[in-house]
């Protein structure tokens, strides 16, 4: 696993992963937007608060694809389930 060298809200980081330098920085040049995105629509000026803001953004955009995720695979399976009654009918 390789360091990749990123900027994230003006604080250079090296951060190790298997994925890919552009992957790396695909996903950091994401996260320095939606904390400037925060930063420009809040007072918080605090730099944790910020992250914190940023991480709970993540995790409910996360989340609520994780739920459509598994709505869509529960509808995948009762079409797929109604295919093959259809067929062995």
């Amino acid at each position: 696993m390789k360091g990749v060298n990123v900027e994230i809200m003006g604080q250079s980081l090296v951060v190790a992963s298997d994925a890919g330098d552009e992957w790396v920085k695909a996903v950091a040049e994401t996260v320095d937007e939606r904390i400037k995105d925060i930063r420009a629509g809040s007072r918080t000026v605090n730099s944790v608060n910020v992250a914190i803001l940023a991480a709970l953004n993540f995790a409910d955009e996360l989340e609520r694809l994780r739920r459509e995720h598994q709505d869509l695979v529960a509808r995948l399976t009762a079409m797929n389930e109604r295919l093959s009654a259809a067929i062995d009918s």
